[in-house]
């Protein structure tokens, strides 16, 4: 429908507004807006909705959906009141990278409000504390890497069983030291799915051992590739590793493709950069290759760095790359899905979070959902706090899992971090209980007259 040319109202002021020419008006509107006293007599609108529907593609910018629309009048999709059915115009976001997922889980939050102990719903693991490259972004060389170290076969076993004893519903083998290192990871996999709890591994690939990868894909709800670089040089230089191992990591991950769609396996693979500077040329690069290995993502986040900034993360670099993230976005087809996490990468435009490490709540609530196990098989509450004692859990090479999280350290460590942690200086910026921090906080202060919903 074209719009009306704008005309004065009787203060002079420009106005214009959208009634159809044919509309019925109201004789008797009550009294003048600022616009006029034209007012559509909703009475007497007609009823279409018998009339025969037609669908229609609509596109806007870059979205392009779809509205339903009565095929006996020429009314554009834009005019209301027609009740010719739903527009189709927003998809379904299929992965949620930037974000959290705690509304799916309102028992254990229900447990939580009402001071009960219950198990995390989620738990990051390394399985090794050491690794074989040496990417300069790695937060793992500020928790004290020790090569050669790693989980025990017979120890992690254990653990997975008594995760499923617990109900924890999902383990990321993603911690301080690449997991592939450890011998045990794909049995501990084919385990968990037959306990009922969901597998996911961050790796950079090199040493997946392909022999084991059918039933590693059958297995695990994803592997996400940890590659900062979309060419040989880049992978030097980001990575610290070899220019030919590059070329060994595609081949690898082009062959994990390969089985999961002959086997029709649902797996999800994706590819995951690190955003420094030192990678900022290998955006494009690593979307284009993501597409032509043909795998389901590449996901561009931030880099999130040490309560003493260790690793020299300035977040306005970020600002310079708008464009360049939106041209990797624009990429994404169907089939293949490219996405900054805009939320933390946007901070320095935003507030002091993250920069600075200030954060919107007060107390970390996030530790008891989300629970981080190190490569060495100590258990602690967070990342950040590794090596740090006073909030050392347990060791699973010493003490049943189940045990630990049903005992009084276990809770009372918890307790410790909301009492004792104060969230804007000693924890690390960009954490990864900060999206659920922020969901538990505003359950814990709710707004005055939370009925009006």
């Amino acid at each position: 429908m074209a719009e009306k040319p704008e005309v004065k109202n009787r203060f002079g002021h420009a106005v214009k507004t959208t009634i159809p020419e044919d509309a019925t008006l109201n004789q008797n509107p009550g009294h003048k807006l600022r616009t006029s006293n034209r007012i559509v007599d909703r009475q007497q609108l007609h009823d279409d909705s018998d009339a025969k529907v037609t669908i229609q593609e609509v596109k806007f910018e870059d979205q392009t959906g779809f509205v339903r629309l009565n095929a006996d009048t020429v009314q554009e999709p834009s005019v209301p009141n027609r009740f010719t059915g739903p527009t189709f115009l927003n998809k379904r976001e299929r992965f949620s990278f930037d974000g959290h997922k705690m509304l799916y889980h309102l028992d254990r939050i229900a447990d939580w409000q009402g001071g009960k102990r219950f198990a995390p719903v989620h738990i990051d693991m390394g399985l090794t504390k050491f690794c074989n490259v040496a990417c300069i972004y790695c937060y793992a060389v500020v928790q004290n890497m020790t090569k050669g170290t790693m989980i025990q076969e017979e120890a992690l076993m254990r653990y997975i069983e008594d995760c499923g004893r617990l109900g924890v519903r999902s383990i990321g083998f993603i911690g301080d030291g690449e997991p592939t290192l450890n011998p045990a990871l794909y049995d501990a996999t084919v385990l968990a799915k037959k306990l009922g709890i969901d597998t996911a591994m961050a790796t950079n690939g090199l040493l997946i051992d392909m022999d084991r990868a059918p039933e590693m894909l059958r297995d695990m709800s994803y592997i996400r590739i940890n590659l900062s670089a979309g060419n040989a040089e880049g992978f030097k230089r980001v990575h610290q590793s070899a220019s030919k191992n590059f070329d060994i990591l595609v081949e690898k991950i082009r062959s994990l493709v390969k089985i999961k769609k002959e086997q029709n396996l649902k797996c999800t693979i994706g590819l995951q950069m690190v955003l420094i500077p030192e990678c900022f040329d290998q955006v494009i690069p690593e979307a284009e290759l993501g597409a032509e290995l043909g795998v389901d993502y590449f996901v561009i986040k931030q880099c999130s760095d040490s309560e003493y900034q260790e690793i020299g993360i300035d977040y306005d670099d970020y600002r310079a790359m708008g464009d360049v993230l939106k041209q990797a976005e624009s990429l994404s087809t169907a089939d293949y899905v490219v996405q900054a996490k805009w939320n933390k990468l946007n901070v320095s435009d935003d507030t002091a979070i993250y920069k600075n490490g200030m954060r919107k709540y007060d107390i970390c609530y996030g530790t008891p959902f989300i629970l981080q196990i190190s490569g060495n098989g100590k258990v602690y509450p967070c990342g950040p706090f590794f090596n740090k004692d006073r909030f050392l859990i347990g060791d699973l090479h010493e003490d049943s899992f189940y045990d630990l999280v049903k005992g009084d350290r276990y809770w009372s460590v918890q307790e410790d971090i909301i009492k004792s942690v104060d969230v804007h200086k000693d924890c690390a910026i960009g954490c990864r209980q900060d999206y659920v921090n922020k969901f538990l906080w505003d359950l814990k202060n709710p707004p005055e007259h939370k009925n009006f919903i």
